[in-house]
């Protein structure tokens, strides 16, 4: 089978980015605000300057971090669907993450998302096929500000029983993840064994780690939980305006937390990604739906693999204020790079308006995208059952293959019938109406009204509510915000 697929960077190309960000780490540093990572580092042998809060890496370290990263990691869920990455055939995607805004399909309104959206987009997310992990999709922005993160996880975690991808700006919220979950499993070394899910942890571009999200690292890292290193290079504002100069940054970035990772715990599961883009510098605003973003992306995928670890990417990501042909051209676009270069994940299902907000018909339509992109990676299967010179002679000059077997046998392995297509509206078309959102609209509310996420059973429900009761997250009248079986 010929599999579609893309190469950005030449082999001289990949040492020169490797040996800049080399570079980087042992002359620039990093700026790591917690005392205890600094010192851990400092004890595996780099360089520290407390009163600066940097740390310098030399290439013997780095080296060694690379090479004790496990070339796959597992990413597993409570309904028992796991995956390894990077395996053959396994591209996985997620819905958008934490916007604090959706956009309302019937006012075409922006508003402010609360935690009834996200209950209903986790349940959305874990009835559609397409989506092969979740992040929680918004903030509940209804919840206290200081714990909404620790709500998002929970209610993310009990409404689907796909894998979760969250993140931990505290050591105090890695344990709350560890401990749900463990809950769930029943112990912490079962969520070693079969990890349900993972965590993000995003330096402040550029090269800089607060206290609590590098403390996270160290506490995920021992738990067995993958941790996906995310660098977001905006080029001209946090990173170098070139491609080749943020992508030195994003890779030194990765290379880091990946150290820390295995400084942390040697064999720590580890992904490298980014979702980066460019300022637009007449507005300062940041750009997401750009070819450089497409590139950066898809360059840093590139670096993974050479440095055998899994990749998470960006997806389909765009600058689009509504549910237009902005959205819809840019949301292709951006996905097809990342995804023909090979990523082992990728993020942002349902997300417009440059990132900061979610709509569930968009996310519907972005499955759509996603199915023609997978199938234009899986190529052409040439062997003979698919070149039917069988059939072709069966049929001979004038025939038709309507009726013939091999159109049976093939047909369903063979074609990728877009679903918006066979569910044209049998009418002369509405030149105002937009079928794909009509679409889009009607399988939501369909998928809402009828699928049933596996909820925890009563055992797992009252280990899972302790574990809520003891950091305080159940709602205003102390009841539990999750339902149980």
């Amino acid at each position: 089978m010929t599999i579609a697929a893309m190469s950005l960077l030449s082999k001289k190309d990949i040492e020169k980015v490797h040996e800049a960000s080399l570079t980087i780490l042992a002359d620039v540093g990093v700026k790591v605000e917690s005392d205890g990572v600094r010192e851990a580092l400092k004890a595996a042998g780099a360089r520290v300057a407390d009163s600066k809060e940097l740390v310098f890496l030399d290439e013997a370290m780095v080296d060694r971090s690379i090479e004790s990263a496990p070339e796959k990691v597992s990413i597993c869920s409570r309904s028992g669907r796991d995956y390894i990455i990077p395996s053959e055939g396994v591209q996985l995607i997620s819905p958008d993450g934490q916007p604090p805004a959706v956009l309302d399909a019937e006012t075409g309104q922006k508003r402010t998302s609360t935690l009834k959206d996200l209950r209903d987009m986790m349940i959305l997310a874990d009835a559609l096929p397409e989506v092969g992990f979740i992040w929680p999709t918004v903030i509940a922005t209804d919840m206290p500000a200081d714990r909404s993160s620790y709500y998002e996880f929970l209610t993310a975690i009990a409404y689907s029983s796909k894998h979760i991808q969250h993140g931990a700006t505290s050591a105090e919220e890695a344990m709350f993840q560890i401990e749900v979950c463990s809950a769930i499993l029943g112990s912490k070394e079962a969520l070693k064994e079969r990890p349900i899910f993972s965590d993000v942890s995003t330096p402040i571009s550029p090269l800089r780690y607060d206290a609590g999200e590098a403390d996270a690292i160290g506490i995920l890292a021992k738990a067995g939980v993958p941790v996906i290193h995310l660098s977001m290079a905006i080029a001209g504002a946090v990173t170098p305006a070139s491609i080749a100069g943020s992508l030195a940054v994003v890779n030194a970035e990765n290379l880091f937390g990946m150290t820390m990772s295995q400084t942390a715990s040697e064999g720590a599961p580890s992904i490298y990604s980014s979702f980066s883009g460019v300022m637009d510098l007449r507005s300062g605003v940041f750009v997401c739906g750009t070819p450089e973003g497409v590139l950066l992306d898809s360059a840093a995928v590139q670096m993974a693999q050479h440095y055998g670890v899994p990749t998470c990417a960006g997806g389909p990501g765009n600058s689009a204020r509504s549910l237009s042909s902005e959205a819809a051209a840019e949301g292709a676009m951006t996905a097809m790079g990342a995804l023909l270069m090979g990523a082992d994940m990728m993020v942002g299902l349902g997300g417009i308006d440059r990132a900061g907000m979610i709509s569930s018909e968009k996310m519907v339509m972005d499955c759509e995208v996603w199915k023609w992109l997978q199938r234009l990676r899986e190529g052409i299967q040439v062997d003979d059952a698919t070149l039917g010179v069988d059939a072709i002679a069966r049929q001979g000059p004038g025939g038709t293959f309507l009726s013939d077997v091999h159109t049976a046998k093939h047909l369903r392995t063979e074609f990728m019938i877009p679903q918006i297509t066979a569910y044209h509206l049998k009418r002369e078309p509405d030149r105002i109406e937009d079928e794909l959102l009509t679409f889009a609209k009607t399988r939501v509310e369909k998928l809402l009204s009828t699928h049933k996420p596996p909820l925890f059973d009563a055992a797992i429900a009252s280990r899972v509510g302790e574990v809520a009761k003891k950091y305080g997250i159940l709602m205003p009248d102390g009841s539990q915000i999750f339902e149980h079986a």
